[in-house]
């Protein structure tokens, strides 16, 4: 906060987490768990309407920011870092999903699929990277999925996103850390949110989809709460040693199978799964 256009010494000394898709699921749980242990928060969605609200001396504020605009990209960080000072840690949670057959979808989708899920994570965190390098320490948190190391069908949009940002993350690792700034990933299985897919259909795989989708349902009422998800958000973000990935305890079974499993094997456990 600014008295007398000084920033208030309170708030240099509180750690500052920097929050995208914030309004629910996942986001609004972090805004919550990183509140609890004493964090000033920046929370932010493309609806500010639907974000928690703090008066003017909390250590909360909430901020519109939506992917696709970079003016309110840098808009949001700049009003972040004018009224906490600074940014400790960036959690790249925001994201769309869009799910169907390949077939049935046409490039502009795809396009803005790959504008939210890549291109805004990075936008994002390209606006706060400035200030962590000048203070020589940060840490970017991207939460990816599962889904980022493991194809599923009828999600290969989704799926093909989530390897571009772990790919992108795992650069910026190298990148990064000669300025002292941490990269890392959450990687969770399902969160039982509200949080869903734009699903296309298309008819010759209309049996297929509806059998995915079903399979889906029924796995996300006994998918991961947000409350626990966060809490490994939290841990990602703290951890001082070198870890890049943090995948949630279903998540870790899958990838588990994966590196073990023959090939031929993960194929048929995935078919009898979700085909």
């Amino acid at each position: 906060m600014m008295e007398n256009g000084l920033i208030n010494p309170e708030n240099q000394r509180r750690r500052v987490v920097f929050v995208t898709g914030a309004s629910s699921g996942l986001g609004k749980a972090t805004v919550s768990h990183f509140l609890s242990k004493g964090w000033s928060v920046v929370a932010t969605a493309r609806d500010p309407r639907n974000l928690p609200v703090g008066s003017a001396s909390d250590n909360l504020v909430s901020l519109r920011l939506d992917l696709s605009d970079p003016d309110s990209i840098q808009s949001a960080v700049m009003q972040a870092e004018d009224r906490f000072g600074h940014i400790d840690v960036l959690i790249n949670n925001a994201g769309s999903g869009l799910a169907g057959p390949l077939e049935a979808m046409d490039a502009s989708m795809l396009q803005k699929h790959f504008e939210i899920n890549v291109i805004g994570a990075a936008s994002v965190t390209k606006a706060v990277l400035p200030g962590m390098r000048y203070r020589r320490a940060g840490t970017i948190v991207n939460v990816t999925s599962v889904a980022g190391r493991l194809g599923l069908p009828f999600m290969a949009p989704y799926v093909a996103s989530k390897f571009a940002l772990e790919g992108l993350t795992e650069s910026l690792r190298y990148e990064l850390a000669p300025f002292g700034i941490k990269v890392r990933l959450v990687e969770p299985s399902g969160i039982r949110t509200r949080f869903e897919h734009e699903w296309v259909s298309d008819a010759p795989y209309d049996r297929q989809l509806a059998t995915v989708r079903g399979r889906m349902a029924a796995g996300m009422a006994k998918a991961a709460l947000p409350e626990k998800v966060a809490n490994v958000v939290y841990r990602a973000a703290v951890s001082g040693g070198s870890t890049l990935r943090f995948p949630t305890r279903d998540a870790s079974v899958l990838l588990l199978m994966k590196s073990l499993l023959p090939d031929a094997f993960m194929q048929a456990f995935m078919r009898a799964q979700f085909l």
